[in-house]
């Protein structure tokens, strides 16, 4: 009980408030839910990836097909276990609204990445060779509508979402609180390795550079997203005309 002796508290200068939202610390995940999260995204790819090694050659469309689906709900899954440890609200993950020019931003900026990975592996192949590790994927760009439609579906669709939210929606979220270097630069490295070691690891870095610095600009993970559709949907169109 606060007791004074020249005024009431309605007549006091002096006004008691709690704090604003707007000068509390942000919530964003830490090292529990980065951890949680790409600890289940590298466990469930895993067992995605040796399901896929069971189904045969002639079965590859189908094979590209689950291997998108599943990579989008492995995403998903990952997300949601780091989303039930402790911050437990969505807008923490990047689950936010941005303005309109972000995701046109995002827009060219996967057009850009388009151009960029046929510079990267001009460069790589002048001095590397290895298996075509993208072969199911033009094989089943090449099956038809149909078969396009749904790979775009699976490939340019939910598998950009998946990614997008663990890599950028808890790993760089939460290194971005060591700065740039972090937040951008390291988690596009992880998110690089993760995709192998070949050429991919290098295209899987640049949109990991182009999606890390506009979700610090913007924390909403959804002009990363938009690069991301924008970048693989670009590139299932172009393995269809070869």
């Amino acid at each position: 009980m606060i007791i004074t002796t020249t005024s009431t508290i309605e007549d006091s200068p002096i006004k008691m408030s709690s704090p604003s939202t707007s000068t509390m610390p942000q919530a964003r995940p830490g090292w529990p839910e980065t951890l949680t999260a790409l600890g289940l995204y590298l466990i469930g790819i895993i067992m995605l990836g040796l399901w896929m090694t069971q189904i045969p050659d002639e079965q590859a469309i189908l094979r590209i097909n689950i291997g998108g689906v599943g990579n989008g709900l492995v995403g998903l899954a990952a997300l949601f276990a780091a989303y039930a440890l402790r911050v437990r609200n969505l807008r923490a993950f990047g689950f936010r609204a941005t303005e309109r020019k972000w995701l046109l931003v995002g827009a060219a900026l996967g057009v850009v990445a388009f151009g960029g990975c046929f510079v990267i592996e001009g460069v790589y192949f002048q001095f590397i060779t290895e298996p075509n590790n993208q072969a199911d994927f033009q094989v089943a760009a090449k099956g038809g509508a149909l078969s396009l439609f749904v790979l775009i579906i699976t490939g340019a669709i939910l598998t950009p979402l998946g990614e997008e939210f663990v890599f950028r929606g808890v790993i760089a979220n939460a290194l971005n609180r060591y700065g740039a270097w972090a937040g951008v630069v390291a988690s596009a490295a992880i998110f690089g390795v993760v995709h192998g070691f070949n050429v991919i690891l290098f295209d899987a870095f640049m949109v990991g550079i182009l999606t890390g610095i506009l979700f610090r600009k913007t924390d909403s993970v959804w002009p990363g997203v938009v690069v991301h559709i924008v970048y693989n949907g670009l590139n299932l169109l172009y393995y269809s005309t070869l």
